[in-house]
């Protein structure tokens, strides 16, 4: 089974790309990690998009459910950030 995951998961808004001011930013790679794998330092990212003008992903991505995983998000002159997710 997977699940749907976006910047309103798991609620409205909570993966957006905003900065300390709480202002959205665009152009923000959002590179999606398997957790055990990305601490082990060998993972591969399994899914990718970006953030519009919004701040907000472009794409929606498919995860596998019951797995944690780790949310990269990066952009020049700002992060890198990582938020651990669980589907």
């Amino acid at each position: 089974m997977t699940v749907q995951v976006n910047h309103d998961y798991p609620e409205i808004g909570a993966l957006k790309a905003v900065d300390e001011r709480n202002d959205p930013i665009e152009g923000v790679t959002i590179r999606i990690f398997d957790m055990v794998e990305f601490e082990a330092g060998a993972g591969l990212p399994v899914a990718e998009t970006v953030t519009d003008s919004s701040g907000e992903w472009v794409d929606t991505l498919s995860l596998a459910d019951g797995r944690t995983w780790i949310i990269h998000f990066e952009k020049t002159g700002y992060g890198p950030v990582h938020e651990e997710v669980t589907t």
